[in-house]
């Protein structure tokens, strides 16, 4: 498949031009004029780079990618510099996509987090841009918090990291951002959410919680990232028949 028609897909599947962000969203690297075989992940690495180097893979598609965040220089010396020569020298292309990947409502991450914990979406939330990352979810009946709790560690297989139970004992309503998405505990207290879900908090958001009587559990910034590169991994594969793959190169954070 030519790397321009690849690239015209990516962008009509994931709309980058309707999210204000923070990084490059969309092709970082253009290392060859086509693409024959994907591999996602979470985030650029070295240890991403070789696995598409292990597997033939001409094309590389993250979530968060290192590097070309805004603020940095990108001149290519030192580490930067190395993965560049790398790719170029492979023959392998590189996209991010970050936002956009957060907040789509098929392959994104938080729409993914809701299904897989049994949630029914009704609304979008943390708008950026013209589209919101996160969503609101409810649960066809309310939950206990244990219940809410035992949900989250079905959908995470490395379970909960933090548990927040200061709120209702009763769970019906639930924002869910993945990532560093806990700064939006007060605009989903606005939606009436009984509990968040999110990946990595600060040290500020206990005190939050305790203080609004809210609930919020955590599950790790990666591993609450891992669903929309996989998700997409399989409808690139699906849809275009170019071969993809998800490699999860876990990080504990």
């Amino acid at each position: 498949m030519k790397l321009s028609e690849f690239s015209f897909w990516l962008d009509n599947l994931l709309e980058p031009r309707l999210f204000k962000d923070y990084c490059v969203d969309g092709l970082c690297v253009e290392a060859d004029v086509k693409v024959t075989r994907v591999v996602t992940g979470v985030s650029f690495r070295d240890r991403l780079i070789d696995a598409a180097i292990e597997s033939d893979a001409d094309c590389i598609i993250v979530h968060h990618p290192n590097g070309f965040w805004k603020g940095e220089d990108r001149v290519l010396t030192g580490k930067f510099g190395e993965r560049m020569r790398r790719l170029m020298q492979h023959g392998i292309s590189l996209y991010g996509f970050h936002l956009p990947l957060d907040g789509h409502p098929e392959v994104g991450n938080n729409a993914l987090i809701a299904k897989a914990m049994g949630l029914n979406i009704v609304d979008g939330f943390m708008r950026e841009g013209e589209r919101p990352v996160g969503w609101i979810a409810e649960f066809n009946a309310p939950v206990s918090q244990a219940e809410f709790v035992a949900a989250a560690e079905r959908a995470f297989p490395h379970g909960v990291q933090n548990k927040l139970l200061f709120g209702s004992e009763s769970v019906k309503r639930v924002a869910i951002c993945s990532g560093s998405g806990a700064s939006g505990i007060e605009e989903a207290l606005d939606f009436g959410c009984d509990a968040f879900v999110t990946g990595e908090i600060k040290e500020s958001v206990p005190i939050t919680c305790e203080e609004l009587g809210f609930n919020l559990i955590s599950a790790g910034h990666h591993r609450t990232e891992v669903f929309g590169v996989r998700a997409l991994a399989q409808k690139i594969q699906a849809e275009l028949g170019v071969p993809a793959t998800f490699i999860d190169i876990d990080n504990p954070v």
